[in-house]
């Protein structure tokens, strides 16, 4: 088996990818527990404890306050099966740009056992999920290369929906923004697609945010932060005191409308497209590019 690590900024981006994949590409979500999982994420059949149970017994608990969110990110929240190419995705929380150090721990954990070979799990890839926000595509493309170059080595030609073999593991990078724009976020894909199922209640809840808000709120002047009141708000009805990422999960939004979907159709495309290293474990720094990747 093979598995994709794919590092998602929030709760919702990882919902997002899971019903991408299942919607678009007929991937399953695996539901083992921990420790049934392929090693060496869980114990499998070659180790006692799997990677996952692991980290949470490393984790230092004590010094957090009992309000304070556990697992500290990077967080393991799911795992999306394609069963005809026996390849597992692997979702974790990230919780951001700025938790690349965090992030790297962990990929380097990641990569030492399995360069320790005997898995169920035999080659693996691993691939970044951002929004782009007001920073732009380009500039976040930027901070990615200087954020993991140091882990990495060269990621110039590393860009968005592209997959570059490295010394270490393929690396991919994929940032959500605005149709024909440098800026925006998962939103002004996932707000579209509310709209269309649930008109109505889109409509109301657009005016309900837009006749109510104030400029000193957090909604006022962020388009991003906006367009998730309102999704929140149009999928209030099924779902009451739920946050966006039930909203977006399977119970939620229709299966439809991800398949309609250009920007879920092409991060599945791009995930499907994971490179792996060639027979001697060596890398060629060749770069591959997922078709169909929303500008």
């Amino acid at each position: 088996m093979r598995a994709v690590l794919v590092f998602c900024e929030g709760t919702h981006d990882v919902v997002f990818v899971e019903r991408s994949l299942g919607a678009c590409a007929n991937c399953e979500r695996m539901k083992r527990s921990i420790r049934e999982l392929p090693s060496p994420f869980g114990a499998g059949r070659t180790v006692p404890k799997g990677l996952i149970a692991q980290r949470l017994d490393e984790l230092a608990v004590e010094h957090l306050a009992l309000q304070e969110d556990y697992p500290p990110t990077p967080q393991f929240k799911s795992v999306v099966v394609d069963a005809a190419k026996d390849v597992m995705f692997t979702l974790i929380r990230a919780g951001g740009k700025g938790k690349a150090k965090q992030v790297l721990r962990l990929v380097e954990y990641v990569d030492a056992l399995m360069d320790a070979g005997g898995h169920d799990v035999t080659e693996h890839a691993v691939a970044f999920l951002y929004d782009a926000n007001d920073a732009g595509l380009r500039t976040t493309v930027s901070e990615f290369r200087s954020a993991y170059a140091p882990y990495y080595g060269d990621l110039d030609d590393v860009a968005h929906a592209q997959w570059l073999r490295t010394n270490a593991t393929p690396v991919g990078l994929y940032v959500f923004h605005a149709e024909g724009e440098e800026t925006g976020t998962l939103e002004h894909h996932t707000a579209p697609m509310v709209a269309v199922e649930w008109p109505d209640r889109y409509d109301a809840a657009s005016r309900f945010i837009d006749e109510n808000r104030k400029p000193e709120h957090a909604i006022s002047g962020n388009e991003a932060r906006r367009l998730k009141a309102v999704i929140t708000a149009a999928g209030q009805f099924d779902h009451p005191g739920r946050p966006l990422g039930t909203v977006l999960a399977q119970n939620g939004l229709p299966s439809e409308r991800y398949r309609a979907s250009g920007a879920a159709n092409a991060l599945a495309s791009f995930l499907l497209s994971a490179p792996w290293r060639s027979i001697d474990g060596a890398s060629n720094n060749a770069v591959t590019s997922a078709a169909g990747g929303h500008r």
